[in-house]
């Protein structure tokens, strides 16, 4: 169809003005996204070929542009068994020279008519889908144990309960057990729920100005703080901090939950906090067992445990920081820690204070 004999001139050059707009949009989008992204005409021929599948492929934009795939693709690509109905299809492609690590592709249908009118295709390296794959069956594992240890001291001591003729004192103490365990369990599975708000970006909802020793109250007691076990002194008498109560209460829980993990029976717990004009700055300090330099650039990764976690003391899913960092910076704070082989830790979070 020839536009130009059919619409007004006006119409035609508001057509072109918008197709030249989309296209630059297009390059833009291709040139800053870091995965390889090609469009593949029906014929095969490459038309985009953007500089992050330059980097990946080895394949430079001007010899991979106008060739045809099957001249670029050592082996596995396969365009025209992927769905016209827009579903993704994963492939796996190598580039020569031989022995050049594989790449994993995405590949989508550009379809007209019910017909294939090309292909947009995505692809990185093969290792990152690895660890990716790697970091699901950590998730797996890390849920399983998370949850299948309480149930299964939740489940002996009630068969003890039920089975065996016990004492009033020891039948109380069996079922502090089965209690402190239960507790643990929904923990758990309160931490995992909100690792998905975290993940879909549901967090803050309200702010207001709130006293931090009432948040800090709250925290110490949705973590059933042994205050015997380990001392907490405090120093945040007069300090306001805005934000939502809830997550603000959850940040902390998480930070005080970790530097009791980690401190020895009878080592106390710093608790300061400060205001500095519009912020508000909380120090919780340990004298615990410390944190190496090498994992400190990693703790607040989801399921990272350092080494110090596996050895003894903790049988924690990795969890807890990640949740604290995600939870700080949904306030638009920040979050940081300074650590000593031995001697302790101390976590600062920093939070703005906005009516």
């Amino acid at each position: 169809m020839d536009l130009g004999r059919t619409l007004p001139p006006d119409v035609t050059d508001g057509l072109l003005d918008e197709l030249v707009a989309f296209k630059a949009r297009l390059d833009a989008l291709l040139s800053v996204a870091t995965d390889g992204m090609a469009v593949i005409d029906v014929d095969g021929t490459i038309a985009r070929w953007n500089p992050a599948a330059a980097t990946i492929s080895g394949v430079s934009a001007d010899r991979a542009v106008g060739s045809g795939l099957a001249d670029i693709v050592a082996s596995g690509a396969a365009l025209d068994r992927a769905p016209i109905d827009g579903t993704p299809l994963a492939q796996t492609w190598t580039f020569g020279p031989a022995g050049r690590a594989p790449v994993r592709a995405q590949i989508v249908a550009i379809a007209r008519d019910g017909v294939a009118d090309g292909w947009l295709v995505s692809f990185g390296a093969q290792r990152r889908y690895d660890e990716i794959e790697q970091l699901k069956n950590e998730l797996v594992g890390s849920i399983s144990h998370e949850l299948k240890t309480p149930l299964a001291t939740i489940k002996a001591y009630a068969e003890t309960l039920r089975d065996h003729a016990l004492s009033p004192e020891e039948a109380h103490d069996y079922l502090d057990v089965v209690d402190e365990q239960a507790d643990r369990l929904g923990r758990a599975i309160d931490d995992l729920l909100l690792v998905s708000r975290v993940e879909a970006g549901q967090l803050l909802k309200r702010r207001e100005m709130l006293a931090l020793d009432d948040v800090l109250d709250a925290a110490l007691a949705a973590i059933a703080y042994d205050r015997e076990a380990h001392p907490l002194v405090r120093e945040t008498v007069g300090v306001e901090v805005s934000g939502d109560p809830d997550l603000l209460r959850d940040a902390l829980a998480q930070v005080i939950d970790n530097a009791a993990k980690f401190s020895r029976a009878g080592e106390e717990v710093h608790v300061r906090a400060e205001s500095r004009q519009d912020r508000c700055l909380v120090a919780i300090a340990d004298r615990g067992i410390g944190i190496a330099d090498e994992h400190l650039p990693y703790i607040f990764d989801r399921f990272y445990r350092a080494d110090r976690a596996l050895d003894s003391v903790s049988d924690g899913s990795g969890l807890g920081l990640f949740i604290a960092s995600a939870l700080v910076r949904a306030h638009g704070g920040t979050i940081e820690v300074r650590s000593e082989t031995g001697r302790g830790s101390t976590f600062t979070l920093t939070f703005p204070v906005r009516g």
